[in-house]
């Protein structure tokens, strides 16, 4: 009956990580995700059409890009911005994206997987040492185990929302710059009211340690600018290599740092579990010895 229990519980765990209509097949599936049906739209997308321009296009809500193409298209249809090059390196970033959340996603089942099958072994070992000797243990002191491995299983969602915030939080601040300034290069707008509705006032804003470089170098590039009348255009294709090379950074660094929290968990919360009983176990033969 426990292992039927277990069996159950890991189940739930794949079915809400992987979602429901992952298990379905394919002619149930009528439903993609935001991310994948952006980056369908973007692939059928005509490029030379003007009529795709002027009429309103709702688009499926994901991150930063969606934001980023419904911006890029009032430049093409309001002050003639191109947009091709821009789209083009935006569709390419999304497929990394999406990519990139597919392993996070299989490596957090993973980790809730490793986890259910830590706690199957501990509680299996539990009821078999309580079945062969004859000791009773405190319901309370089990009941303690337990909520101390849910807690590890709780912790899981806290850490990875906590590490993907802190670094991924102010990236779309940056492309969104990068790809409007790129697609007003042509338009015949003074730069200062380029530079305004692309936002790069608000570049003060950003915090990430490890974007202050690449802030830095626009904020110089649009002053340049501003002050000699030179074109950004090969400052703004240059940090947009960076940006590119900085994201695959942080994408590498946070499945590192997720790999770290996996084994953070097990050894404060899954081992010490196993070790608690066995202790609370020769405590209670002790006693009745």
């Amino acid at each position: 009956m426990n292992y039927l229990f277990y069996f159950i519980l890991i189940c739930i765990l794949i079915l809400w990580i992987e979602g429901v209509p992952h298990f379905l097949p394919n002619f149930m599936q009528t439903q993609k995700k935001p991310g994948e049906e952006l980056e369908i739209w973007l692939k059928n997308f005509h490029w030379g059409g003007k009529q795709d321009i002027g009429d309103k296009i709702f688009l499926p809500s994901y991150k930063f890009y969606t934001e980023v193409v419904e911006v890029l298209l009032f430049n093409a249809r309001k002050m003639g911005g191109s947009y091709l090059d821009s789209f083009l390196f935006l569709r390419e970033g999304l497929q990394a994206d999406l990519q990139f959340e597919k392993k996070i996603k299989e490596l957090i089942l993973g980790m809730f997987l490793h986890m259910s099958v830590m706690m199957i072994l501990t509680w299996s070992f539990i009821f078999s040492a309580l079945s062969m000797v004859e000791v009773k243990t405190s319901r309370s002191q089990l009941f303690g185990i337990l909520s101390w491995q849910l807690m590890g299983l709780g912790l899981i969602p806290i850490l990875v929302k906590y590490y993907r915030k802190r670094y991924f939080s102010d990236i779309g601040k940056v492309w969104r710059v990068l790809l409007i300034l790129k697609s007003l290069l042509r338009v015949p707008l003074p730069q200062s009211e380029v530079f305004s509705f692309a936002g790069v006032n608000g570049l003060d804003q950003i915090r990430q340690k490890s974007l202050i470089h690449i802030v830095q170098k626009l904020q110089s590039s649009c002053q340049k600018t501003l002050r000699l009348g030179l074109s950004y255009e090969n400052d703004v294709k240059g940090l947009m290599e960076e940006l590119r090379f900085q994201e695959k950074w942080h994408f590498d660094l946070f499945e590192k740092r997720l790999n770290g929290v996996k084994l953070l968990l097990l050894s404060v919360f899954f081992l010490p579990s196993y070790l608690m009983f066995v202790f609370i176990l020769l405590n209670d033969l002790k006693a009745i010895i």
